[in-house]
Protein backbone atom coordinates (compact mmCIF):
# COMPACT_ATOMS: atom_id res chain seq x y z
CA UNK A 1 0.00 0.00 0.00
CA UNK A 2 1.55 3.14 -0.80
CA UNK A 3 1.69 5.89 2.25
CA UNK A 4 -0.55 8.31 0.90
CA UNK A 5 -3.45 5.23 0.37
CA UNK A 6 -2.73 3.82 4.44
CA UNK A 7 -4.14 6.95 6.45
CA UNK A 8 -7.21 7.44 4.50
CA UNK A 9 -7.87 3.60 5.70
CA UNK A 10 -6.65 4.51 8.86
CA UNK A 11 -9.14 7.14 9.41
CA UNK A 12 -11.39 4.77 8.65
CA UNK A 13 -10.49 2.45 11.15
CA UNK A 14 -10.39 5.29 14.11
CA UNK A 15 -14.44 6.03 13.39
CA UNK A 16 -14.74 2.12 13.65
CA UNK A 17 -13.52 1.91 17.06
CA UNK A 18 -15.34 5.10 18.26
CA UNK A 19 -18.33 2.55 17.39
CA UNK A 20 -16.99 -0.66 18.58
CA UNK A 21 -16.41 1.71 22.29
CA UNK A 22 -20.61 1.64 22.08
CA UNK A 23 -21.24 -1.77 20.92
CA UNK A 24 -18.93 -3.06 24.10
CA UNK A 25 -20.83 -0.54 25.82
CA UNK A 26 -24.25 -2.13 25.26
CA UNK A 27 -23.05 -6.15 24.91
CA UNK A 28 -21.41 -5.13 28.73
CA UNK A 29 -24.65 -3.55 29.65
CA UNK A 30 -27.08 -6.39 27.80
CA UNK A 31 -24.73 -9.00 30.01
CA UNK A 32 -25.89 -7.65 32.98
CA UNK A 33 -29.74 -7.19 31.85
CA UNK A 34 -30.40 -10.15 29.97
CA UNK A 35 -32.07 -13.02 32.10
CA UNK A 36 -30.08 -16.43 32.89
CA UNK A 37 -32.14 -18.50 30.96
CA UNK A 38 -30.95 -16.47 27.69
CA UNK A 39 -27.32 -16.31 28.81
CA UNK A 40 -26.22 -19.70 26.85
CA UNK A 41 -28.07 -19.46 23.44
CA UNK A 42 -26.80 -15.65 23.10
CA UNK A 43 -23.49 -16.95 24.10
CA UNK A 44 -23.42 -19.36 21.02
CA UNK A 45 -24.54 -16.55 19.10
CA UNK A 46 -21.49 -14.57 19.84
CA UNK A 47 -19.25 -18.02 19.44
CA UNK A 48 -21.25 -18.06 15.80
CA UNK A 49 -20.42 -14.86 14.91
CA UNK A 50 -16.67 -15.51 15.51
CA UNK A 51 -16.43 -18.30 13.20
CA UNK A 52 -18.06 -16.88 10.54
CA UNK A 53 -15.69 -13.90 10.76
CA UNK A 54 -12.77 -15.72 10.68
CA UNK A 55 -14.13 -17.42 7.17
CA UNK A 56 -14.59 -14.25 5.92
CA UNK A 57 -10.93 -12.70 7.25
CA UNK A 58 -9.12 -15.57 5.56
CA UNK A 59 -11.99 -15.43 2.21
CA UNK A 60 -10.39 -11.79 2.55
CA UNK A 61 -6.98 -12.25 2.54
CA UNK A 62 -7.63 -14.60 -0.50
CA UNK A 63 -9.57 -12.33 -2.69
CA UNK A 64 -6.90 -9.61 -1.88
CA UNK A 65 -3.91 -11.82 -2.89
CA UNK A 66 -5.95 -12.38 -5.86
CA UNK A 67 -5.94 -8.60 -6.68
CA UNK A 68 -2.45 -8.69 -6.42
CA UNK A 69 -3.06 -5.67 -2.58
CA UNK A 70 -1.91 -8.41 -0.05
CA UNK A 71 1.26 -11.15 0.17
CA UNK A 72 -0.84 -14.18 1.32
CA UNK A 73 1.61 -17.26 2.27
CA UNK A 74 0.13 -19.86 3.86
CA UNK A 75 2.87 -19.73 6.59
CA UNK A 76 1.80 -16.71 8.01
CA UNK A 77 -1.69 -16.81 7.88
CA UNK A 78 -1.88 -19.35 10.57
CA UNK A 79 -3.51 -18.65 13.98
CA UNK A 80 -0.65 -18.43 16.10
CA UNK A 81 -0.95 -14.71 17.40
CA UNK A 82 -1.54 -13.89 20.51
CA UNK A 83 -4.61 -12.09 19.29
CA UNK A 84 -5.74 -15.33 17.60
CA UNK A 85 -5.22 -17.32 21.29
CA UNK A 86 -7.30 -14.67 22.83
CA UNK A 87 -9.82 -14.91 20.21
CA UNK A 88 -10.54 -18.35 21.03
CA UNK A 89 -9.85 -18.66 24.36
CA UNK A 90 -12.69 -16.46 24.60
CA UNK A 91 -14.97 -18.17 22.53
CA UNK A 92 -13.95 -21.38 25.17
CA UNK A 93 -14.88 -19.09 27.91
CA UNK A 94 -18.20 -18.68 27.08
CA UNK A 95 -18.35 -22.23 25.77
CA UNK A 96 -17.07 -23.67 28.72
CA UNK A 97 -17.76 -20.68 31.64
CA UNK A 98 -14.59 -21.59 32.90
CA UNK A 99 -12.44 -18.53 34.22
CA UNK A 100 -9.09 -20.40 33.13
CA UNK A 101 -9.50 -19.68 29.44
CA UNK A 102 -11.32 -16.27 30.08
CA UNK A 103 -7.84 -15.21 31.81
CA UNK A 104 -5.80 -16.14 28.64
CA UNK A 105 -8.64 -14.78 26.76
CA UNK A 106 -8.34 -11.73 28.58
CA UNK A 107 -4.68 -10.63 29.53
CA UNK A 108 -3.40 -12.00 25.97
CA UNK A 109 -6.64 -9.56 24.44
CA UNK A 110 -6.30 -6.64 26.33
CA UNK A 111 -2.47 -6.48 25.78
CA UNK A 112 -2.66 -7.64 22.37
CA UNK A 113 -5.43 -7.19 20.59
CA UNK A 114 -6.59 -4.13 22.43
CA UNK A 115 -3.82 -2.55 21.48
CA UNK A 116 -3.92 -4.20 17.74
CA UNK A 117 -7.15 -1.62 17.60
CA UNK A 118 -5.16 1.91 18.51
CA UNK A 119 -2.38 0.71 16.54
CA UNK A 120 -2.90 -1.02 13.44
CA UNK A 121 0.07 -2.40 11.15
CA UNK A 122 -0.22 -1.66 7.45
CA UNK A 123 -0.04 -5.07 6.52
CA UNK A 124 -3.06 -6.05 7.24
CA UNK A 125 -4.91 -2.93 5.72
CA UNK A 126 -5.16 -2.50 2.24
CA UNK A 127 -8.57 -1.81 1.36
CA UNK A 128 -12.00 -1.06 3.25
CA UNK A 129 -12.99 -4.34 3.56
CA UNK A 130 -9.83 -5.49 4.56
CA UNK A 131 -9.98 -3.06 7.36
CA UNK A 132 -12.98 -3.95 8.73
CA UNK A 133 -11.90 -7.91 9.01
CA UNK A 134 -9.14 -7.25 10.72
CA UNK A 135 -10.77 -4.81 13.19
CA UNK A 136 -13.76 -7.08 13.91
CA UNK A 137 -11.41 -9.66 14.86
CA UNK A 138 -9.78 -7.66 17.60
CA UNK A 139 -13.00 -6.05 18.43
CA UNK A 140 -14.98 -9.30 18.96
CA UNK A 141 -12.41 -10.59 21.32
CA UNK A 142 -13.29 -7.52 23.18
CA UNK A 143 -16.43 -8.43 22.96
CA UNK A 144 -16.83 -11.76 24.34
CA UNK A 145 -14.78 -10.65 27.26
CA UNK A 146 -17.40 -7.91 27.97
CA UNK A 147 -19.86 -10.65 28.15
CA UNK A 148 -17.68 -13.04 30.39
CA UNK A 149 -17.41 -10.14 32.82
CA UNK A 150 -20.44 -8.80 32.71
CA UNK A 151 -22.99 -11.81 31.73
CA UNK A 152 -20.76 -15.24 33.46
CA UNK A 153 -19.50 -12.86 36.16
CA UNK A 154 -15.98 -13.96 35.15
CA UNK A 155 -13.48 -12.41 37.39
CA UNK A 156 -9.74 -12.14 37.38
CA UNK A 157 -6.45 -12.89 40.79
CA UNK A 158 -3.31 -12.04 41.06
CA UNK A 159 -2.49 -15.67 40.43
CA UNK A 160 -4.45 -15.09 36.99
CA UNK A 161 -2.01 -12.75 35.84
CA UNK A 162 1.36 -15.04 36.98
CA UNK A 163 -0.74 -18.16 35.05
CA UNK A 164 -1.01 -16.02 31.58
CA UNK A 165 2.70 -15.03 32.09
CA UNK A 166 3.31 -19.05 32.24
CA UNK A 167 0.89 -19.67 29.14
CA UNK A 168 2.55 -16.93 27.28
CA UNK A 169 6.42 -18.29 27.43
CA UNK A 170 5.19 -22.07 27.22
CA UNK A 171 3.63 -20.90 23.76
CA UNK A 172 7.37 -19.37 23.09
CA UNK A 173 8.85 -22.16 22.42
CA UNK A 174 6.96 -23.93 19.54
CA UNK A 175 6.35 -20.35 18.00
CA UNK A 176 10.18 -19.90 18.24
CA UNK A 177 11.04 -23.27 16.25
CA UNK A 178 7.93 -22.62 13.52
CA UNK A 179 9.45 -19.24 13.13
CA UNK A 180 13.19 -20.40 13.04
CA UNK A 181 11.64 -23.02 10.07
CA UNK A 182 9.57 -20.62 8.45
CA UNK A 183 11.16 -17.27 8.76
CA UNK A 184 7.54 -16.30 9.68
CA UNK A 185 7.27 -13.87 12.91
CA UNK A 186 4.64 -14.61 15.05
CA UNK A 187 4.21 -13.50 18.73
CA UNK A 188 6.82 -10.80 17.07
CA UNK A 189 9.61 -13.02 18.44
CA UNK A 190 11.79 -12.55 14.96
CA UNK A 191 11.53 -8.73 14.17
CA UNK A 192 9.43 -5.76 17.03
CA UNK A 193 6.44 -4.49 15.13
CA UNK A 194 5.90 -1.41 14.50
CA UNK A 195 4.00 -0.30 17.44
CA UNK A 196 6.99 -1.01 19.40
CA UNK A 197 10.05 0.40 17.33
CA UNK A 198 8.06 4.10 17.29
CA UNK A 199 6.49 3.56 20.41
CA UNK A 200 8.76 6.05 22.99
CA UNK A 201 7.62 3.74 26.47
CA UNK A 202 9.21 0.91 24.47
CA UNK A 203 13.29 2.30 24.92
CA UNK A 204 14.27 -1.06 23.14
CA UNK A 205 13.42 -2.06 19.77
CA UNK A 206 16.68 -4.69 18.77
CA UNK A 207 16.66 -8.44 18.93
CA UNK A 208 15.97 -10.39 21.15
CA UNK A 209 16.45 -7.77 23.70
CA UNK A 210 13.02 -5.79 23.35
CA UNK A 211 11.48 -9.51 24.21
CA UNK A 212 13.09 -9.23 27.33
CA UNK A 213 11.51 -5.68 28.15
CA UNK A 214 7.93 -6.95 27.12
CA UNK A 215 8.61 -10.15 29.56
CA UNK A 216 9.21 -7.16 31.83
CA UNK A 217 6.30 -4.91 31.47
CA UNK A 218 3.52 -7.56 30.97
CA UNK A 219 2.78 -8.11 34.27
CA UNK A 220 2.51 -4.53 35.11
CA UNK A 221 0.94 -3.88 32.58
CA UNK A 222 -1.51 -6.24 33.03
CA UNK A 223 -2.32 -5.68 36.75
CA UNK A 224 -3.73 -1.83 35.36
CA UNK A 225 -6.74 -4.43 33.64
CA UNK A 226 -6.85 -6.44 36.68
CA UNK A 227 -7.44 -4.11 39.30
CA UNK A 228 -11.07 -3.11 37.26
CA UNK A 229 -12.08 -6.81 37.46
CA UNK A 230 -10.16 -7.96 40.26
CA UNK A 231 -11.96 -10.76 42.62
CA UNK A 232 -9.04 -10.95 45.20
Amino acid sequence: MTPSVYPEFLQHHYMITCMMFLVWGLIFWYGRKIPEAEKTRFGYILIGICILQEIVDYWVRVQGAESGLYNFRLTKELPLQPCHFAYFASMLAIYTRKESFFHIGYFFGMSGAFMGILTPGEDGIYSLTSNLASHFQHSLIIVNLMWCISALHMRATKRSIIHALIVLNVLILPISIYNYFTGENYFFLSQAPQTIIYNPIFPISTWPWYILWIEMIFIPYCYLFYLPIRKD
